[in-house]
């Protein structure tokens, strides 16, 4: 689960990234993201009804927060709101984990780390 402190959670916050922000879409999410303040990115994620039912998406959050809690460290200090495509639910952790540091590299907004 995600820190409190790099969790969305009002409406206006999400409002903003959509409106203001880039974004980059992948089969299975879409990435939005947009400059910030802090020192620290925000991630706030967000599922369709078109998506199962309450448990799936439920299911389908936790398995997003988790890649993105993994791969924090990584990720450039933007606010991002990530929004979860029907295709997300068939697909393993590792395919959603590959995915998503893919997508990131595409929009430059994944730090190699240094070894």
């Amino acid at each position: 689960m995600l820190n409190s402190l790099n969790r969305l959670r009002k409406n206006k916050e999400f409002n903003y990234i959509y409106k203001k922000g880039k974004y980059i879409n992948s089969s299975n999410f879409s990435i939005h993201y947009v400059d910030t303040y802090l020192k620290f990115p925000k991630i706030g994620i967000s599922v369709a009804k078109k998506i199962g039912n309450s448990v799936m998406r439920s299911r389908a959050k936790r398995v997003m927060s988790e890649v993105v809690r993994l791969n924090l460290d990584n990720m450039i200090v933007k606010n991002f709101c990530i929004v979860l495509k029907e295709g997300f639910v068939d697909r393993s952790y590792q395919q959603i984990n590959e995915e998503f540091i893919s997508a990131l590299k595409r929009a430059k907004l994944f730090k190699e780390k240094n070894v």
